[in-house]
């Protein structure tokens, strides 16, 4: 999944708030599922990919992994958050 694609899916709430208030309530979601719903190593991958800006070769390297499996790391975590977020309705 592309950065855009990710910020598409957080940012594309379908109940009548204003940007600003989309942008919170998918934020806070988006907190509260990196804390409680995704492995630690899930989350790792995320924040060094979308908080750091690091590519997925860097990620590797830094956690002696494959690539193949930061690959599949990061889209499996895409699909869990994802997943909260339409069971929450903000997608």
């Amino acid at each position: 999944m592309t950065k855009a694609a990710w910020e598409q899916m957080l940012f594309s709430v379908d109940f009548h708030l204003d940007r600003q208030e989309k942008q919170r309530a998918a934020c806070l979601a988006a907190r509260n599922i990196l804390e409680h719903d995704i492995s630690a190593r899930q989350k790792q991958v995320l924040l060094l990919y979308y908080g750091e800006g690091k590519k997925m070769a860097d990620i590797a390297q830094l956690l002696g992994v494959n690539i193949s499996t930061v690959s599949r790391t990061h889209r499996r975590a895409c699909a869990a958050v994802q997943k909260r977020l339409k069971a929450c309705g903000l997608l």
